[in-house]
């Protein structure tokens, strides 16, 4: 018999500054299902001239879009929604996000003019989005920007905590503060595994 699986695809981000776009896949190989979480970009440096950016190669997802849910969005900094008017177009699946961050997006596509019709989808502060065999919560946190939020995607199997861009501010200077509360709620729920934010850790 062949098992459900719950994976963890990074295209970009993973072990690296900026083009975040993971994937998160649940199911047997016949009947799994794709979300994906940031689309993205990088800033080239003086070693590749002529370049000013650089984003993920969306192969791989292209490939698979009859299987794909929908694209969830953490927060609006470009490495984590730059690339979304460059990529989108080749999925064309609906986009989940807060409304500082759809505000941001919309102006993206606007700029390209791209129509992107009725597939941006507002997702108010801690709210809740299912789709498929994701239940995907939004959870705010704290960091440089307007509404980033952690996301607890459950399937069957259990729990993966995505936490994107994060730190612990108990007086932000914009937005709200950290929903311990409902950390502490999933934290109690159990967590398989949590895909993290690394920046200067190692940093004292």
């Amino acid at each position: 018999m062949i098992k459900e699986e719950f994976i963890f695809c990074p295209l970009g981000g993973s072990g690296e500054i900026g083009m975040n776009m993971n994937l998160f896949a649940y199911g047997d190989p016949e009947n799994r299902k794709w979300i994906i979480v940031d689309i993205g970009v990088t800033f080239a440096d003086d070693t590749i001239p002529g370049v000013d950016l650089i984003y993920p190669d969306p192969g791989f997802i292209v490939d698979k879009k009859n299987d794909l849910l929908g694209l969830v969005l953490t927060h609006a900094h470009e490495d984590h929604i730059g690339a979304i008017a460059h990529i989108w177009p080749k999925l064309l699946c609906n986009i989940y996000a807060t409304p500082f961050t759809s505000v941001l997006i919309q102006e993206k596509f606007k700029e390209k003019k791209i129509d992107i019709g009725n597939k941006l989808k507002i997702v108010e502060l801690n709210g809740n989005v299912k789709l498929g065999p994701f239940n995907i919560e939004f959870v705010t946190l704290t960091h440089s920007i307007l509404e980033p939020n952690g996301l607890s995607i459950e399937t069957p199997v259990g729990t993966v905590l995505h936490t994107g861009d994060w730190k612990c501010d108990p007086n932000p200077l914009i937005g709200e503060t950290i929903n311990e509360k409902k950390l502490k709620q999933i934290g109690n729920q159990g967590v398989l595994a949590m895909t993290c934010d690394s920046t200067n850790v190692f940093s004292p």
